[in-house]
């Protein structure tokens, strides 16, 4: 059979080495910047538009339903017509939608347009996981998937320094116009060196009642969703710090809007080490294992932070620990249930690692504006939003566990494994 994958440029098929690594990390790296350059602003822009700091986060909630419906469409396409064409059209929608926000005259325009980033974004999500579904290989897998979850803290890195500056330089529409031209370049690199994975012979064709199969198959089994909630309630317990956090470092902690960034470096690095030390941890023991490890961890330093909040004592000295515990143990807990999740969907791997998405964002969403609901003067919704989270993450890793032992991942649910290339 003949393989007419190719890496753009080289005529090539593609492989899970270093150099698609690299571009699938760069990717990875994307929608943490679109969602988190502008915290810096948040009260700024609240202010400028007429409303509330829990009213200006609906733009984060927003841009998460945006990826999380997104992904739904998107799975099942990039099933039919392959991975490199849907990311492709994706970034060319979140430019752009960039353009819209950027001018956006008031909150509406505003959230009509981070909704079309989301769906634009979306793509990157769904297309970087189904490709190291397509070419990896064992112990590869897992691997890949927690290099490219550690790599999410380089985003808001850049975001929050990038942001930061360009709210110095040109207030916070600049940081809109950053976006914008960050994604169009991240649209030039799609083109120039996102391979196709997927092959036409492996290609499902596209029909809404196929469609609806395969998600409905996905759905039947309870240890993927079981699995899918896990990654979603730690994904919605790190969004709940992250769009609280400008305020929360600002008017609770008393930070100025560079001491805010000097904190959210802090996070940001957190999720780097919970992410890469998660790599070998998880080749070692297995994600399983690990992730109960790292559940009780975000579990007991949630805890603390809500304690600290509701008392009153809660300081950098202790805010900064706590929260370098809980995100990047949530993190490394992403990074395993991804493996664990789209270990049951081989089948259809983009649709798999749609609805995957689609719930872990949607949760996400959800938490988002939480955090602001009692006011910028507190930080006890935010904790107690990650407390909650990460213990309902437990609970929905037991849940999948009891399946997992029930019910074996059904030989029709594997796709055959691609040779291991030549060293």
């Amino acid at each position: 059979m003949v393989d007419t994958r190719r890496v753009p440029g080289t005529g090539v098929a593609p492989q899970l080495n270093g150099p698609l690594l690299a571009v699938l990390c760069a990717i990875m790296i994307l929608n943490p910047i679109v969602a988190n350059m502008y915290l810096p602003a948040l009260g700024i822009m609240a202010a400028d538009l007429g409303t509330t700091i829990a009213g200006i986060q609906v733009a984060l909630t927003a841009f998460l339903l945006g990826v999380a419906v997104g992904q739904l469409v998107v799975g099942a396409l990039s099933d039919a017509l392959g991975r490199r064409r849907i990311v492709v059209i994706g970034f060319a929608v979140l430019t752009a939608a960039g353009v819209v926000v950027a001018a956006a005259p008031n909150l509406e325009v505003l959230v009509v347009g981070r909704v079309f980033q989301g769906l634009g974004a979306s793509a990157g999500v769904v297309v970087i996981r189904a490709v190291i579904a397509d070419v990896g290989v064992g112990p590869q897998v897992p691997r890949a998937y927690s290099l490219l979850t550690g790599t999410l803290a380089i985003g808001p890195l850049v975001a929050s320094f990038l942001g930061t500056v360009l709210l110095q330089v040109g207030g916070w529409r600049l940081i809109l116009v950053g976006i914008t031209v960050i994604c169009a370049l991240f649209l030039l690199l799609a083109v120039w060196r996102v391979p196709e994975t997927l092959p036409p012979e492996r290609r499902a064709p596209l029909h809404l009642g196929k469609m609806a199969a395969s998600y409905g198959r996905l759905l039947g089994d309870p240890a993927f969703v079981g699995n899918s909630l896990t990654m979603a309630f730690a994904l919605g317990g790190i969004i709940a710090h992250v769009s609280a956090s400008s305020f929360v470092a600002q008017d609770v902690l008393g930070a100025d809007v560079w001491g805010f960034w000097a904190m959210f470096t802090v996070y940001g690095l957190s999720v780097l080490v919970g992410g890469w030390a998660n790599a070998p941890l998880s080749a070692r023991f297995g994600p399983a294992r690990m992730q109960a490890i790292e559940l009780a961890i975000a579990i007991a330093s949630s805890a603390a932070l809500t304690v600290l909040s509701a008392g009153g004592w809660l300081s950098v000295a202790s805010y900064l620990p706590l929260i370098a515990l809980g995100c990047g143990s949530a993190t490394a807990v992403m990074a395993n249930a991804t493996t664990l999740t789209l270990s049951r969907a081989a089948f259809a791997a983009g649709s798999g690692a749609a609805l995957m998405g689609s719930i872990q964002f949607a949760t996400g969403a959800a938490a988002s504006p939480i955090g602001g609901l009692w006011g910028s003067h507190t930080a006890v919704p935010m904790a107690a939003t990650m407390l909650v989270c990460f213990a309902l993450s437990l609970a929905a890793r037991l849940f999948a566990r009891y399946w997992e032992r029930r019910l074996p991942v059904p030989a029709v649910h594997r796709m055959p494994v691609p040779p291991v290339p030549p060293v």
